[in-house]
């Protein structure tokens, strides 16, 4: 490669890295007001359904808390991972209203990564995943039995400050989340919550989640960048 080609290559790989770091926008966030006193340590597959403020929705990076409350020498194969579904499962709903469990296939889950003990902050840089105006996403915690000082469990936040508005005029979150009763059954979710008094917990996770423009946007910029890198090699 020649040095005009290694200053258009460079062009084009730091106009795609900065249309990256602009493109992206923060569509959830809950992270403000954290919550160290409660933990629910389910140690199963639970999660929030998020509605998602206006923006992208090509997911690119979330993150989220939990606490271990375990023994790290006798829990090596302590693990968990995260998913994202779609609210378009069978109805929870027995009475007349419709209430969507999360689908029978995920949109996107993310490999298993060891669980630490004590308040830990996971930051995961997703695949560009596209998904809906309202989102499901959970953790699946494995090798923990949910028994005293043998679980873990997602760290709690609420008020969200940045999502969609819902109905009642909430951002981001109503005060109950999904869990998954039986591991084997797609239509085994329910809601569940923790009371609906001014102070009692709220069901709400800490979350954070950015997305970035659909990718045939970035092939756009792709593309602007090769003619660019054209142009400066024709005239070197």
């Amino acid at each position: 490669m020649n040095p005009a080609q290694k200053v258009a290559a460079a062009l084009l790989f730091g106009s795609i890295l900065q249309g990256a770091a602009l493109g992206q926008s923060l569509v959830y966030d809950n992270t403000a007001n954290l919550r160290t006193n409660v933990v629910y340590r389910f140690s199963k597959e639970y999660g929030d359904e998020v509605a998602l403020a206006p923006g992208y929705r090509t997911i690119s990076q979330f993150a989220f808390q939990y606490f271990g409350d375990f023994n790290p020498t006798n829990r090596l194969d302590a693990t968990a991972k995260v998913r994202f579904y779609a609210n378009n499962g069978p109805d929870a709903d027995p009475g007349p209203k419709v209430i969507a469990m999360p689908g029978a296939s995920p949109l996107w889950e993310s490999d298993s990564f060891p669980l630490l003990t004590g308040y830990n902050i996971v930051s995961l840089d997703v695949p560009w995943v596209e998904v809906p105006n309202v989102l499901i996403w959970t953790v699946q915690f494995s090798g923990v039995t949910g028994a005293n000082k043998d679980a873990a469990g997602l760290a709690l936040a609420d008020p969200p400050t940045v999502g969609g508005v819902l109905a009642d005029g909430k951002v981001g979150s109503f005060w109950d989340a999904w869990i998954r009763n039986d591991p084997n059954r797609a239509d085994s979710w329910s809601l569940i919550n923790f009371g609906f008094r001014e102070n009692d917990p709220k069901a709400n996770f800490y979350a954070r989640i950015h997305a970035v423009p659909e990718p045939s946007t970035w092939a756009l910029m792709v593309s602007g960048g090769v003619l660019l890198a054209l142009a400066v090699r024709r005239r070197s």
